[in-house]
């Protein structure tokens, strides 16, 4: 019987041992700066089976068994709470910063316009010149000999720049026409006027640089403010001067002429005025002259 109660004791005691070494102290938890995350919990179960028999031949058989259950949460990689925040124009991938790309815009190049100061080199697109030439009559009637007999022209031009290729040229000269005719020998007859000559033309550069050939179409009208008739025969000499009031002063015809412009300003031209309104008595004033624009 004391036998019994002893091997009782040593089955209690040694089960009280068993389970005071599987039992662990709390889990302590301490606070980081990384982000908080659940705790680890350890969950341990233990239990015990005694089954004692009585036995007058054997000693008592004890039969133990244990079963422990650990349940464990790991946590995620804590990430530290510090951030760095860097601004950017787009999404940003982990681990990479994208810089903005600042694009430039190129201004678009324009293409110069040629200005009349271009043209020229010079900033006047309007010029004011000067002009002087000679003229000659000349008739397309058959049987009269017209002599050589020049006249003059002299007056003011204004040289209108349109473009580097035309340009408009109104004139204001004072014209002396001469026709004089040698049809006896030793005896002619001579026609000079006076008169208000307006030509205008367009004028056609053809060429760069300073020097451009030119071609010029246009009109005229023309006012006569005198007419002196001279005839001679022999030694007698008749001078007659006519009296136009009362008659029709203007006439009217299209000029067409060629020339050259030389540095920009000097003007050589040649010229040929047609009349249109005498239409009996075809004829036309052909002219050589020079010009300075300003």
């Amino acid at each position: 019987m004391k036998n019994y109660i002893i091997a009782t004791l040593l089955i209690v005691l040694m089960s009280g041992k068993i389970t005071w070494s599987q039992t662990k102290k709390p889990v302590t938890t301490k606070k980081s700066t990384t982000k908080a995350y659940p705790k680890t919990t350890n969950k341990t179960t233990t239990t015990t089976t005694t089954t004692t028999s009585s036995s007058a031949v054997k000693p008592p058989v004890v039969e133990k068994k244990t079963t422990t259950t650990t349940t464990t949460i790991t946590p995620p990689q804590s990430i530290p709470t510090s951030t760095t925040t860097t601004q950017s124009s787009g999404p940003s991938k982990v681990g990479k910063v994208k810089e903005d790309k600042v694009e430039v815009v190129k201004e678009p190049k324009y293409k110069k316009i040629k200005t009349p100061s271009d043209v020229n080199g010079s900033s006047k697109r309007v010029k004011f010149g000067i002009r002087v030439e000679a003229s000659q009559f000349i008739s397309f009637e058959t049987g009269e000999d017209v002599a050589f007999s020049p006249g003059l022209n002299a007056g003011l031009i204004i040289n209108i720049l349109l473009n580097e290729t035309f340009a408009i040229q109104p004139e204001v000269l004072y014209a002396m026409g001469v026709q004089q005719s040698n049809e006896i020998a030793g005896s002619f007859e001579k026609l000079t006027t006076g008169s208000i000559l307006t030509p205008i033309t367009l004028d056609i550069n053809l060429g760069k640089g300073s020097t451009k050939f030119m071609v010029k179409v246009g009109g005229y009208a023309n006012y006569y403010l005198s007419s002196t008739y001279e005839e001679a025969v022999s030694t007698f000499k008749t001078s007659i001067a006519y009296d136009l009031t009362g008659t029709n002063r203007f006439s009217y015809g299209t000029v067409l002429g060629i020339g050259v412009k030389l540095n920009k300003s000097i003007l050589i031209e040649a010229r040929s005025f047609y009349d249109l309104k005498n239409t009996n008595n075809k004829s036309m004033v052909a002219t050589l002259g020079i010009g300075y624009l300003f």
